[in-house]
């Protein structure tokens, strides 16, 4: 079985070998690379080919230039596009793997089944480092299509990263990742993939090494990330009701895109926008609310609550 790791690349010379390092001294020997240089402004493509040359395995590296920058989803796309395994597994250019990643994912695989293999993550940021955790029986192979559903929903899994996935899911279900959303675009394509997949496991080892930065840590939202996140949350909801998951799960899936709206709001209060912005926003996120959800499922208390006390605190910014 061939696993293509698709690894798009902007702006991260100063990580991107320790990225590629850590993917061409994987264990597991059938694996083709493809980097995705999102027309990159620094140096990182020539530390890649650096790195590249001089390792053994620099002739199962396949390079896609795009003509100009379209956003870490669209690279990963063209990385689809591309890539030859059967299996696929996406790797963001300033994280890394522990040399056992897709060998650990790839064991669980037979004949074409699951189509969709997950692992646990390890974080690290600055001195600290801890791991994922996960609610869900490991090394089961899952075909009900509910369990997979509710899985999702418990948003143990709004990543596009520790995952191998199989390439028809692209193909054949016409799975891709939303482009041009620079804020939610893993949660939405992650629901969208839980409606499409017929299998699953997961496996309780250690695939992924996640770095969060500072950057990460300290980025502002723009008006722009919040009209994308909006966004999400409407198609969210249309891919919802065009599977009746609303008739299925109405207490999961309040829950669910509750939480989503509760960070919406987060992101109003704690981000400079201006009064007229926000109130606006809070208006508009109210009614896309009021017009689905609220008739799907019983909010929980807690969730109620959070809304209540962001929505008086929203209020006293804008007055």
């Amino acid at each position: 079985m061939k696993v293509s790791i698709i690894i798009p690349v902007y702006n991260v010379e100063a990580y991107i070998e320790r990225c590629l390092l850590s993917a061409l001294n994987q264990r597991y020997p059938n694996i083709e690379y493809i980097l995705v240089n999102d027309c990159t402004p620094d140096q990182s493509m020539k530390v890649a080919s650096r790195v590249i040359n001089a390792h053994p395995r620099g002739q199962a590296v396949i390079v896609v230039d795009h003509p100009h920058n379209q956003g870490v989803s669209a690279a990963r796309n063209t990385g689809v596009r591309h890539a030859s395994g059967d299996y696929l597994f996406f790797l963001d250019s300033d994280d890394e793997l522990p040399s056992d990643c897709i060998e650990k994912l790839a064991s669980v695989v037979q004949d074409g089944k699951p189509e969709f293999v997950m692992g646990n993550y390890e974080i690290i940021q600055g001195n600290k480092r801890w791991e994922s955790s996960l609610n869900i029986e490991p090394g089961t192979l899952i075909e009900e299509k509910d369990r997979i559903i509710q899985f999702c929903l418990s948003d143990q899994w709004n990543l596009a990263w520790s995952k191998l996935i199989k390439k028809n899911i692209f193909l054949e279900k016409d799975c891709w990742l939303p482009v041009n959303i620079p804020l939610g675009e893993d949660d939405l394509w992650n629901f969208h993939l839980a409606t499409v997949l017929d299998s699953m496991v997961y496996i309780e080892d250690i695939v992924y090494i996640y770095h969060i930065g500072e950057q990460s840590v300290t980025q502002r939202k723009t008006e722009r990330s919040m009209n994308s996140f909006y966004t999400v949350l409407e198609e969210t909801i249309r891919i919802a009701k065009k599977n009746e998951l609303e008739q299925q799960f109405p207490k999961d899936l309040t829950r669910y895109l509750d939480t989503k709206r509760i960070y919406f709001l987060k992101c109003l209060l704690l981000n400079p926008f201006d009064k007229k912005y926000i109130r606006e926003q809070k208006c508009r996120i109210r009614l896309l609310f009021k017009s689905s959800v609220r008739m799907w499922g019983r909010r929980s208390f807690i969730h109620g609550l959070k809304e209540k006390i962001l929505s008086f605190l929203i209020v006293l910014k804008t007055l």
